[in-house]
């Protein structure tokens, strides 16, 4: 009797747990859910991330708060994100950088992207666009790594940071060409782009939406797309394939992660309005005019793809070396 008693409080504890989930699922969210971002305000990933949060808000009938978190390539913004509650309360907008990139390049990385994220949706993606102020002498990506070579004391690239979408491609461009361009990293990129139209930098790869106006005014000339087929936006800029650089694709994927732990029907509830959030017409053009694209995959297909472009980018990666 005394095991049958035992049994039967196990089964009927097992079932209020459940029944409490499930509730807590049925009513969530019942307060104002937190977006988490690896760069800073006006930053491309951010201006993305924002267009979301400002869709998603009104579907969950709660608000949806960007909250910056910039520095350590990803890093600090990823750790946050893992180490909350999984609640849904507090979600991450992961990238190629923080999900499929970091784990490759730094060292005793202070979180796991398979192990302590949920993949959520996947939304855009984007390629980059190569640059160079106005001022420079060079108007293809030929005559850029000649004056690279020429001008070794100038030659170098900047980025958003070290392993991310404006980094990966330009590391891997010196390593193919055997061209030393030191890389300088900026966490402002205001003043990122302050210094590449000025000409202090030399180069730089990056998403079309943060320099289209710059080359709009004349303060920026593109080079060159790393997309395998031409820009519409910049019809007129040849990819990197078609200057001859083999296999030179390079782009970023952006996607909403929630902690590892969080309940499958909420990253369910989550996923579906995320599909919706990118259907809608005046976010659609938004993304498009930036230079990205949609590219939503719920949860059911973002997991498995996650972990595919983890592997990917073991072979990209190990060509730029590790951070210190």
């Amino acid at each position: 009797m005394i095991r049958i008693n035992q049994v039967l409080r196990f089964l009927i504890s097992t079932l209020l747990v459940g029944c409490s989930l499930s509730l807590q699922a049925q009513v969530y969210p019942s307060q104002a859910i937190k977006l988490v971002v690896h760069t800073g305000p006006a930053s491309a990933t951010d201006i993305l991330a924002r267009r979301t949060a400002l869709s998603l808000g009104p579907l969950l009938g709660r608000a949806v708060v960007v909250d910056n978190k910039p520095g350590g390539s990803g890093a600090i913004a990823a750790s946050f994100v893992a180490r909350a509650a999984a609640d849904g309360y507090t979600l991450f907008f992961g990238t190629t950088q923080t999900q499929a990139v970091n784990s490759h390049l730094i060292d005793a990385l202070s979180y796991d992207p398979l192990k302590d994220f949920v993949p959520v949706a996947r939304l855009y993606s984007v390629n980059m666009i190569l640059v160079v102020g106005a001022s420079l002498p060079v108007n293809t990506v030929e005559e850029l790594l000649k004056w690279l070579k020429e001008n070794p004391e100038k030659a170098n690239f900047g980025s958003t940071g070290f392993g991310t979408s404006s980094h990966l491609p330009a590391a891997y461009l010196s390593n193919l060409t055997g061209i030393k361009i030191t890389h300088i990293p900026y966490n402002n990129p205001g003043q990122l782009m302050a210094d590449v139209t000025s000409g202090q930098i030399a180069m730089l790869f990056y998403p079309p939406e943060g320099v289209k106006s710059f080359i709009d005014s004349g303060a920026l000339k593109p080079l060159a797309w790393t997309g395998a087929k031409r820009s519409a936006i910049f019809p007129q800029t040849p990819t990197m394939l078609e200057r001859n650089f083999k296999d030179f694709t390079f782009g970023a994927w952006f996607g909403v992660f929630a902690p590892t732990g969080t309940q499958p029907a909420i990253v369910s509830k989550l996923s579906e309005l995320l599909g919706k959030v990118v259907l809608e017409p005046a976010l659609i053009q938004s993304v498009l005019a930036g230079g990205a694209q949609m590219d939503y995959a719920p949860a059911v297909e973002f997991n498995p793809f996650t972990k595919s472009e983890y592997e990917r980018m073991r072979y990209i990666t190990s060509q730029v070396g590790k951070k210190d």
